[in-house]
């Protein structure tokens, strides 16, 4: 009996080491395969932030070029240069690696690029089995190229927050992509008339000069009335000058002002005679509007004529009416008479009807708009004489401007921006950060 026993014990000892043997080998190749997976996850991450540097690369680029051809080249060529920099070839031990952009689409102005990469990672485990850890990683960029004009109030009633709105705006366009590929952005500034203070950049290398739209701000004077209408109707022409073919998927125009439009831009008749300027519209007591300021600047002093006696039904360019669009507002006399309440009506209707061609264009060629208000006076009727309502606070026009959503005239059929208001000039910051962002969310 205790041999058979010494036997068995003897038979159990070599299970044991059979089983522990087998065990050992089965967490050595746990471990090989944990530390293989987790270097394959390592190369994975980088891969995956390489493909995605690489997209990002090519929305930047296919911004640029004469045509599509050149604009695909352009991205495909900036996608394979930013992938091989950020991954280079054997990185942490990788082999057979392969990158490609495999597509670049443009469905009305919006470009989609989507690429993807595989690479073999180093093994320790799965190698001695021969089998490879393969890892790929894809991305996608979708990107608009944006065409924008800033429209800036420089009336006299903005006192001292003038400053606040000139540093608002340098702070505003820092936000955007300059230099060749970038955004392209002009400058309109106005009061008494407008002024085209940057024009857009109309070639196929796109982009702005930060450097000189914020010196044309910074050198822009504040005094005279509102010529709102001129001032937006510089804005969209300019934007319209550029060709078809190099738009860009989003067009922005930008307003900001303190108050409702009191000045009409047409050619008026004084006693024979055709005086081109901006006639003022808020009364003195006298018995009809006679102040006529130059279109051209933004401030200038006014003239004197005390015998137009009529309104003409366009304006000097013929291509804005001065009656309204929608018949908001009716004007008396036909001819329409000079007085005071018929100009001031037609003020507000030219910018309303400006607003309305920029937002009606078809397809992408369509202008979105926003705006930006300021102050207490734009929540008030400046105009007393007209008999007015609540209808007729700056406030409800520039809503209209924007075509918000919350707008008492608002056009579901045309794109819709936002309307900001600020209290006083310590907003001004804020309110054109959040237009910023809008805009930014819009170019996605």
């Amino acid at each position: 009996m205790a041999m058979q026993s010494r036997l068995r014990i003897r038979h159990a000892e070599g299970q044991v080491l059979v089983l522990t043997t087998v065990a050992l080998v089965v967490l050595v190749g746990m471990s090989a395969l944990t530390i293989d997976l987790g270097m394959a996850y390592s190369v994975k991450a980088k891969l995956t932030s390489a493909v995605d540097a690489a997209v990002l690369a090519a929305g930047k680029a296919v911004k640029v070029g004469a045509d599509d051809a050149t604009r695909r080249l352009n991205a495909t060529n900036a996608a394979n240069n930013f992938f091989a920099a950020n991954f280079p070839t054997g990185i942490r031990g990788t082999t057979s690696t392969s990158f490609g952009v495999d597509s670049i689409t443009n469905v009305e102005g919006t470009w989609t690029i989507k690429a993807s990469a595989r690479t073999r990672a180093p093994t320790f485990f799965s190698g001695m089995i021969n089998v490879p850890i393969m890892v790929g990683a894809s991305a996608e960029s979708t990107v608009k190229t944006l065409d924008m004009m800033l429209v800036l109030d420089c009336s006299g009633s903005l006192g001292s927050d003038f400053p606040d709105l000139q540093d608002a705006a340098v702070n505003f366009v820092g936000g955007f992509q300059e230099g060749t590929g970038g955004d392209r952005i002009g400058l309109v500034t106005f009061a008494s008339g407008a002024v085209l203070s940057e024009p857009v950049n109309k070639d196929s290398n796109r982009g702005f000069n930060r450097s000189r739209v914020v010196g044309a701000l910074n050198a822009t004077s504040m005094g005279g009335a509102t010529n709102a209408e001129e001032a937006l109707r510089i804005a969209k022409t300019e934007l319209d000058l550029i060709p078809s073919d190099l738009r860009s998927t989003l067009r922005v125009i930008v307003f900001f002002s303190d108050g409702a439009p009191n000045v009409v831009s047409a050619d008026f008749v004084d006693s024979g005679t055709v005086r081109r300027g901006g006639l003022y519209s808020v009364t003195d007591g006298r018995s009809k509007p006679y102040q006529l300021f130059t279109i051209n600047r933004s401030t200038s002093t006014q003239v004197e004529y005390t015998n137009i006696l009529t309104i003409p039904a366009t304006d000097y360019t013929g291509t804005v009416s001065l009656a309204s669009f929608n018949a908001a507002r009716t004007l008396s006399g036909s001819p329409v008479t000079n007085t005071w309440c018929n100009l001031n009506k037609s003020a507000r209707n030219m910018v309303e009807n400006i607003a309305n061609a920029a937002r009606s264009e078809t397809g992408t060629a369509a202008i979105t708009l926003f705006s930006i208000g300021l102050g207490e006076r734009v929540k008030s009727n400046e105009v007393t004489n007209c008999s007015y309502d609540s209808s007729e606070y700056g406030e409800n026009i520039l809503k209209r401007i924007a075509n918000t959503k919350d707008s008492d005239r608002y056009q579901s059929s045309q794109p819709s921006g936002i309307y900001v208001w600020a209290a006083d000039g310590s907003q001004l910051n804020s309110a054109f950060q959040r237009v910023r962002s809008a805009v930014l969310r819009l170019n996605k």
